[in-house]
């Protein structure tokens, strides 16, 4: 398998790079697409179908190749992955339940393969609220398994926190479930999930919440908590127009590593906090610390245990990165990418 990666300010410059691309002779069938919600999605859908390639697309809040970092643009990793080791689906969830529609989209996915690997997006309105890659995900391996391989991410908008997308050819949904099945037993794929902020101080309660909206922490009004965290005494003016995006809280759980849920929106009336991944009363909460030039390290150096321990060499990288690491990390948010990059060339 091969794979190549081109990006762009616009379908114009996809176009020439996706010429340049397969002048060679190279012929991708599938094309992992992010791209912001500005683009035309359209334009760029048309060239790639034009060329018999199988989309995976999600709007996003940063795109990149390599620690090239930017936003309001196109990256594309294309891959000429034998087209009967794969199956794409895409679904609308509007008005039907989430997680029974992923139950069937997995179980189509087990009726073509005995081992699916699960890569996936979702969009949503944001101001709907709630969160359903949870129950996707419990859904997916209620039909295959808990040691089922699921990878991916919720598409963005650019930070504007109002509604997203994912689509394919000839079909773009605002409240989608995009999945590309991969055949398990043909490729192997392998990942790591890695953040690199450490939570501090005591651990507090989530005392007030619904849909993603959290109202109190410890009983306090969760707005006068964070910014008391973060250092902040803001007139009422500033308040209004204040994003504590470099805010993130570690989220406990019974088993395996803590959640880590970024902020959103704040609001000042209500004094609450909106978190894009699903946050609710009980859970047990600390706030992180923000990133410095260790955790850059120790991402590459995740990066190295997967190569020396699970796969020596790699055809194609795929890297679903929080919208949030680009606020928390600034320049520094290439520099991460390229740290994995450096590993697996």
């Amino acid at each position: 398998m091969k794979a190549k990666s081109i990006k762009g300010n616009s379908p114009e410059e996809i176009k020439t790079a996706l010429e340049q691309s397969i002048a060679d002779g190279f012929q991708p069938t599938l094309a992992f697409v992010f791209i912001s919600i500005k683009q035309d999605i359209d334009a760029v859908s048309t060239l790639l179908q034009k060329q018999n390639i199988t989309i995976f697309g999600a709007t996003s809040s940063g795109e990149f190749i390599d620690g090239n970092v930017g936003t309001g643009r196109i990256s594309i990793l294309l891959m000429d992955i034998n087209p009967e080791y794969f199956l794409l689906l895409l679904e609308n969830y509007n008005n039907k339940d989430p997680e029974a529609l992923a139950k069937t989209m997995a179980l189509r996915a087990k009726e073509q393969f005995k081992n699916p690997v699960f890569i996936l997006s979702t969009s949503i309105k944001v101001t709907e609220g709630g969160d359903i890659g949870e129950p996707i995900l419990r859904a997916i391996e209620s039909v295959s398994g808990p040691d089922t391989v699921i990878w991916g991410g919720r598409a963005g908008d650019d930070y504007i926190f109002d509604e997203t997308a994912v689509f394919t050819n000839n079909s773009l949904m605002k409240r989608g479930i995009i999945i590309v099945a991969i055949d398990g037993d043909k490729i192997d794929v392998k990942g790591k999930a890695v953040a690199g902020l450490r939570p501090v101080g005591t651990e507090k309660i989530i005392t007030k919440a619904k849909n993603n909206w959290v109202f109190e922490i410890d009983n306090q009004p969760a707005s006068d908590m964070v910014m008391k965290y973060l250092g902040l005494d803001l007139f009422h003016e500033e308040a209004e127009t204040f994003y504590p995006g470099n805010m993130v809280l570690s989220v406990a759980r019974e088993k395996g590593e803590p959640l880590l849920r970024s902020s959103g929106i704040f609001n000042l009336k209500e004094k609450s906090i909106y978190f894009p991944g699903s946050i609710n009363e009980g859970d047990r909460i600390k706030f992180t610390l923000p990133p410095d030039f260790e955790i850059i390290e120790e991402v590459r150096r995740n990066a190295e245990l997967i190569k020396q321990k699970e796969m020596q060499a790699a055809d194609a990288l795929l890297i679903f990165s929080c919208a949030g690491r680009f606020v928390h990390f600034g320049p520094l948010a290439g520099e991460e990418i390229e740290g994995i990059n450096s590993v697996f060339k």
